[in-house]
């Protein structure tokens, strides 16, 4: 397939003009109208991402964070993602990227973590598509979900906040870093919110705002995207190859 035609079945499901203003969304490295026959989807383009890549002999990169993300002015082997854009260039592997567009789409990530927890009456959390909010058939105590948090994002280890006893109905879920929505969860009678990156401070306040909280990691709360784009691309020619890179945070 060429790049182009693979860009467009992606952003049939994930429109580029859904991504928010900030973002860095699309083809960030690469010729439209190159061949690809292998592709590597993966959460990250990070240093170990890019060797995965050039060990397997892949054409493409379908990231859902993008690189060149925070104003890039030049690019040497001065910095981390200048060697890997250089290597990159220099193994002529091209790189796209759906990050917000994927967070909001009706069938992207939040979408589908609401389905993995099997809520009802799911709507968004946000007004921009971005999180989502439903009912568990059976409230749990906030210990229970704790577990059942863990099994469904298959991560050994959470940190969360809220008493172990308080019930759980209505779940709010925003993958990676959240945090600024859980306002709008408490207001829409979420009893926890799932997402990553918590600061301290913030953890405090808002829990004590009435609300339970589950920092599940970034990692945990996004690498379902794998297989959104595996499920894109699944009837295609193209030779998918999932990254088998690991969440950077260990717990020892």
């Amino acid at each position: 397939m060429k790049l182009f035609e693979i860009a467009t079945l992606i952003e049939k499901e994930f429109p580029l003009s859904d991504a928010y203003e900030w973002d860095n969304v699309g083809l960030l490295l690469g010729d439209r109208e190159k061949e690809v026959k292998k592709v590597l989807i993966t959460l990250d383009v990070c240093y170990n991402t890019a060797t995965e890549a050039i060990e397997n002999g892949v054409d493409l990169i379908i990231s859902h964070h993008p690189i060149l993300f925070g104003g890039t002015k030049k690019i040497t082997s001065d910095t981390i993602e200048g060697k890997v854009l250089l290597s990159l260039m220099s193994n002529n592997i091209a790189v796209y990227a759906a990050h917000t567009n994927c967070d909001v789409g009706k069938n992207g990530i939040n979408a589908k973590l609401a389905k993995l927890f099997d809520l009802t009456d799911v709507e968004n959390l946000e007004d921009t598509g971005l999180g989502r909010i439903g009912n568990l058939k059976n409230p749990l105590t906030f210990s229970e979900f704790i577990k059942v948090t863990k099994k469904n994002l298959k991560t050994p280890f959470v940190r969360c906040s809220g008493s172990d006893d308080a019930k759980i109905s209505r779940v709010a879920i925003g993958s990676g870093a959240c945090s600024d929505s859980i306002p709008v969860a408490i207001d829409k009678g979420a009893d926890v919110m799932i997402t990553a990156d918590m600061k301290y401070h913030d953890m405090i306040n808002l829990t004590e705002s009435g609300i339970s909280i589950i920092d599940a990691g970034h990692f945990p709360t996004e690498i379902i995207v794998i297989d959104i784009f595996e499920n894109i691309l699944k009837n295609t020619d193209l030779e998918l190859i999932k990254s088998k890179n690991t969440d950077i945070f260990k717990i020892k």
